[in-house]
C-alpha cells in the first residue's frame, strides 16, 4: 500500500510541475507562459448544495491538520519512553537535544514545503495540492515505524536516518496545511472565519490528545523499561502506524470528496506567487507575520517538546506522562474556538494582543513552576499542563484567519504557508538557546526566558499590524482600504 501511495503522490507532483509551467487555459486553470503576471480566473461549474461543499471543506482541512499535528509530535509524546532505542550510550543531557532535534529536523523541513506547495495551490489549487502533502507525511511517518535502532546499526546511524526522514517528512507537512487552511478560511462565512479558523487549529490539540491516547494504550500492551523493553523494542511503532493509516484515509477524502474553493476558481492566478509575495504591496504584511509566528513557534517547541521532557524529568512515569496529555487536554480544543469566536466579535488585534500577555505572564510563571523544585502531585501537574494548553490554544486559535486575510487570494496559500513556517528557523534551534542559557541559570528554567521573548514578538508585531476582521477575502489589495472594508451583513464568500 505504502508503494503504491508514494508512487500516486510523486507522479501527481510531477504532473504538478508541468502544469505550473505550461500553457494555461482559463477553464481549466492550466499555466500560461506569456509574460504576464497574472492568469484569467476561472468559472466555478459544481453543481454541489454550497452548504455541502463549506461542510466539507471545513472538514477536510480539520482532519488534515489533525494528521499534521499527529504527526508532528509523534516522536515528542510516542517515541520519547523510547527514545534510548535510538540514543543507547548518550547521557541525559545529549539524548535531550536528540529529543530536541528530532522536532527541530521536522520544523526546518517545513519552510521548504510551504515554499513547493505554497506555489502550487496558488496556481493549481488547494485540494489536491493538500491531499498529496498528506500521502507524503503519511508515507514518511509508516518508513519511521519500522526503523532500526541502535543495537542494529549503531546509534549515529539510527538517529542520522530518523532525523533525515523527519526532515522530508517536515517538507510534506508545510505543504498540508499551505493549501487546507486557506481553502476552508475562503469557504467560511464572513462572520465565522474566526470561529472556523479556530476549530481547525483545535485540530492540533486533538492530534496531541490522539497520540496521548495511542500511546497510553501502547505502554499497557508493552510496558517501557530499558532497551530490551517491550514498548522501546516495538511499542513505540503502533501509534507511528495508526497516525500513517488514518493520514491515507484523510488524503483520499480530501481528494475524491472535496471540491475547490470558489474564491481561488473565479480569482486571477499570479504567475510567480513567491515572487509577488514579496512585491511592495505584500512584503510588510509578510515581514509582520514572519515576526508573530516566529514568537508563537517559540511557545509551541516549549509546549510541544520541552514540557514532556520537565515532566519525564520529575520522575513520573511514561503511563503518568500519557495520562497528564490526555486529562489536560480534554477540553482544550475550546480555547481555540474561543480565540476565534471573540475575534471574530471584538477583532482580531485586540484578541492577540491579549493573548500575547497571557504567553509573557501566565506561561512562563506556570513554566517556572514546572521547571522549579516545587514538588507537585500528579493532580497538580495536569492542572498545570492544563492551563498552559489553554494558554497555547488561545493563542493559535485566531492565527488561521488573521493570517490569511493578510494575503489576496493569487498569493494566500504562499503568505500564509511560508509566513506561519519559515519562522520556525530561529525557535528551531530553542535546544541550542537553552544550553547557551544553562551556563547560567538551571536548564530546566531557560524555557521562562524563550517564552519571555515569545509573548513580546507577539505583542509588538500584532500592535503594528492592521486589522482584519470583516475583509473581502476576494479583494486583490489587502492593505488597502477597499479591501478592508466590511462585507455587507447577510453576504458570504467562498460559498
Amino acid at each position: 500500500m505504502t508503494i503504491v501511495q508514494f508512487g500516486l503522490f510523486i507522479g501527481e507532483l510531477a504532473t504538478f510541475v508541468r502544469q505550473s509551467t505550461g500553457p494555461r487555459n482559463p477553464t481549466t486553470g492550466t499555466s500560461n507562459r506569456k509574460g504576464t503576471m497574472s492568469t484569467a480566473a476561472s468559472v466555478d461549474t459544481s453543481t454541489t448544495d454550497p452548504t455541502i461543499r463549506r461542510r466539507r471543506a471545513i472538514r477536510g482541512a480539520f482532519f488534515g491538520f489533525l494528521v499534521d499535528s499527529l504527526d508532528i509530535y509523534l516522536p515528542s509524546v510516542a517515541l520519547l519512553p523510547a527514545l534510548i532505542y535510538f540514543t543507547q550510550g548518550l547521557d541525559p543531557a545529549q539524548t535531550a537535544l536528540v529529543a530536541g532535534f528530532t522536532l527541530a529536523a521536522t520544523l526546518f523541513g517545513r519552510p521548504i514545503g510551504a515554499v513547493l506547495f505554497g506555489h502550487l495551490s496558488d496556481r493549481l489549487g488547494r485540494k489536491r495540492v493538500g491531499a498529496i502533502a498528506i500521502y507524503g507525511f503519511s508515507a514518511i511517518t509508516l518508513l519511521i515505524a519500522f526503523l532500526p535502532g541502535a543495537e542494529q546499526i549503531g546509534g549515529p546511524a539510527a538517529i542520522t536516518l530518523l532525523l533525515v526522514l523527519r526532515f522530508i517528512d517536515g517538507i510534506f507537512l508545510g505543504g498540508e496545511y499551505t493549501a487546507a487552511t486557506p481553502m476552508a478560511i475562503e469557504y467560511a462565512k464572513t462572520n465565522r472565519r474566526g470561529l472556523v479558523g479556530g476549530f481547525v487549529q483545535s485540530a492540533s490539540t486533538v492530534g496531541y490528545l490522539a497520540i496521548g491516547l495511542f500511546t497510553f494504550i501502547a505502554l499497557q500492551i508493552a510496558p517501557a523499561a530499558a532497551i530490551d523493553s517491550p514498548y522501546v523494542q516495538w511499542g513505540w511503532r503502533i501509534p507511528f502506524v495508526v497516525g500513517a493509516v488514518f493520514g491515507f484515509v484523510v488524503a483520499r477524502f480530501l481528494r475524491k470528496d472535496v471540491e475547490e474553493s470558489v474564491i481561488w476558481i473565479t480569482a486571477e492566478k499570479a504567475k510567480n506567487p513567491l515572487r509577488e509575495m514579496l512585491q511592495r504591496k505584500n512584503i510588510a504584511s509578510f515581514i509582520q507575520v514572519f515576526v508573530l509566528m516566529t514568537g508563537v513557534f517559540f511557545m509551541v517547541n516549549m509546549v510541544g517538546s520541552v514540557v514532556p521532557q520537565l515532566i519525564i524529568g520529575r520522575g513520573f512515569t511514561p503511563t503518568q506522562f500519557s495520562l497528564s496529555v490526555i486529562f489536560a487536554n480534554i477540553v482544550v480544543p475550546g480555547a481555540y474556538m474561543l480565540s476565534g469566536a471573540l475575534s471574530d466579535k471584538f477583532g482580531r488585534k485586540p484578541v492577540l494582543i491579549f493573548a500575547g500577555a497571557l504567553v509573557l505572564l501566565v506561561m512562563t510563571t506556570l513554566f517556572y513552576i514546572l521547571g522549579s523544585d516545587i514538588p507537585l502531585p500528579f493532580g497538580v501537574l495536569i492542572a498545570v499542563i492544563f492551563f498552559v494548553q489553554c494558554v497555547n490554544g488561545f493563542t493559535i486559535g485566531t492565527l488561521p484567519s488573521y493570517i490569511n486575510e493578510r494575503f489576496p487570494t493569487r498569493v494566500r496559500s504562499s503568505g500564509w504557508g511560508i509566513g506561519y513556517s519559515l519562522a520556525v528557523i530561529i525557535p528551531g534551534f530553542f535546544a541550542a538557546y537553552q544550553a547557551g542559557l544553562s551556563s547560567f541559570m538551571p536548564l530546566s528554567l531557560t524555557p521562562v526566558v524563550l517564552l519571555a521573548i515569545a509573548g513580546v514578538l507577539i505583542i509588538g508585531s500584532v500592535l503594528a499590524s492592521p486589522e482584519t476582521r470583516g475583509i473581502d477575502l476576494s479583494g486583490t489589495d489587502m492593505m488597502s482600504g477597499t479591501a478592508r472594508k466590511k462585507v455587507p451583513t447577510g453576504v458570504e464568500t467562498g460559498a
